[in-house]
């Protein structure tokens, strides 16, 4: 048997909660000011240090894990902050907002280093772990969208069939591939080096059953 899978379910895992984050409050002067606003996504870094916080308001709150405090809060988006993707070496922030925008933040220096535009609200934004100049976007109501930095080159993942369009797509955890997912429970895979399809299968209710047991 293997011990080492056996071993992994004896470990101690806390029964309830050890902590809260305390969320800061708005003062500027509007109808809401004195009420904390509520987080919409939120996103470790590689390592577990930071935790970056997408709000309804368009703001970015990054959090030291250790002191359970904010270290940074980045203005970022007119309207609620949908996904966020850490760089792996944890100096970057990609961010993705109903507002039509994907942004890459630069953390230390919280300056936005390049915004790009599109037609519909985008709800997934991913950095390729191994290749940093390499975004994935999913924006709604369209196939999944590869962008090269910095020249912000589009590449579109063609679905295997035109008429039903991918709902979430995603890097594997090495960045070879990408995983694609629609509405029928189908399932694609495609190689990032040429993006083109490798495999496809459709995910069935027994399948399902037997991951959910």
């Amino acid at each position: 048997m293997n011990l080492e899978l056996l071993e992994a379910f004896h470990q101690n895992y806390p029964e309830a909660a050890d902590g809260y984050l305390e969320r800061i409050k708005k003062d500027d002067g509007s109808k809401d000011a004195g009420c904390a606003t509520y987080a919409i996504t939120l996103q470790f870094n590689r390592v577990g240090s930071l935790l970056a916080i997408g709000c309804n308001d368009g703001r970015i709150e990054i959090w030291d894990h250790v002191t359970r405090r904010i270290s940074k809060v980045l203005v970022a988006h007119a309207h609620p902050v949908c996904s966020l993707s850490w760089s792996r070496d944890s100096r970057k922030l990609l961010s993705a907002s109903t507002d039509n925008t994907v942004s890459i933040w630069n953390v230390l220096s919280s300056a936005c280093e390049q915004t790009f535009q599109f037609p519909c609200p985008v709800m997934k934004v991913q950095f390729n772990a191994r290749k940093p100049d390499q975004l994935l976007v999913c924006p709604m109501r369209h196939a999944p969208v590869v962008i090269s930095v910095p020249s912000g080159a589009p590449t579109i993942i063609q679905p295997e069939d035109e008429n039903d369009l991918s709902i979430v797509a995603s890097y594997d955890r090495r960045g070879r591939y990408i995983y694609t997912g629609n509405s029928k429970g189908k399932v694609c895979i495609y190689e990032t080096k040429d993006f083109q399809l490798i495999s496809s299968f459709k995910s069935t209710s027994a399948a399902n059953a037997a991951l959910n047991r």
